[in-house]
């Protein structure tokens, strides 16, 4: 499996870089990882940022389909929290556990005022040879819930048994962490933040932001810090079963 994943990151950074027509990506987070370090590498997407690009993208390596490069996400149904606020906020929080507990972790941006679309992003994880990709960003779903790709995925279909592993891991260490309602694993091919990437991706949906009741948990500190505990025990659990 692992020459195949070699061949296919390759695959995939050769497609992105000419599908894509924005800018060179000048982050923080892009920073080169030593080959001879043996910790894993964890990137961290905290989804959404601060403007809209309404560009178009392709959802994957050489589809038709196409989707906006960048969103603002939704804002909280009662404080007016902007999403991307929100992610940036928890994906901190589970930066500095993860360190904690020996990863090297990147983030792909630490800011708001950026302008990286999903292939961009799933670009800062291919560069740096992740071990594992996880975005962090709000849902439609009361709880968690978490989405990865599918068995038949075209575009990385041998990353499927370690992102739902990744995916199932994950998930259930933040249930159990931040005592939240467990919404379920998703299998999605149209994301093009999974469909770029080289690495096992898992996209975390820490809850329903335009839900009062959510929102009243998600903008506090102690839930918060809950959620990225349980997404750091997460990939402790996901690398002990690999």
């Amino acid at each position: 499996m692992k020459p195949i994943r070699k061949l296919l990151r390759k695959y995939v950074v050769v497609m992105l870089l000419v599908a894509m027509v924005c800018p060179s990506i000048t982050v923080d987070a892009k920073q080169p990882v030593k080959e001879t370090s043996t910790q894993k590498v964890i990137v961290i997407d905290p989804g959404c940022q601060m403007n809209a690009n309404n560009r178009k993208e392709p959802i994957g390596p050489g589809a038709f389909k196409t989707t906006a490069r960048a969103t603002t996400g939704v804002d909280g149904a009662e404080t007016g929290i902007h999403e991307y606020e929100l992610n940036l906020q928890i994906a901190l929080k589970t930066s500095s556990l993860l360190s904690k507990q020996g990863y090297t972790v990147l983030l792909t941006r630490n800011e708001n005022d950026v302008n990286l679309s999903s292939g961009d992003r799933a670009m800062i994880a291919n560069t740096a040879n992740a071990d594992a990709f996880i975005v962090i960003q709000t849902g439609e779903n009361n709880g968690v819930s978490v989405v990865c790709q599918s068995e038949d995925n075209p575009y990385n279909y041998g990353n499927y048994n370690d992102a739902r592993l990744l995916s199932d891991a994950i998930l259930g260490s933040v249930v159990q962490e931040a005592d939240c309602d467990n919404a379920g694993v998703t299998e999605d091919d149209d994301k093009p933040i999974i469909n770029w990437c080289a690495s096992p991706t898992a996209i975390v949906e820490v809850g329903d932001l335009t839900n009062v009741d959510e929102e009243t948990k998600l903008v506090t500190d102690e839930y918060q810090l809950e959620l990225a505990q349980g997404i750091a025990n997460g990939v402790d659990s996901y690398f002990t079963q690999k």
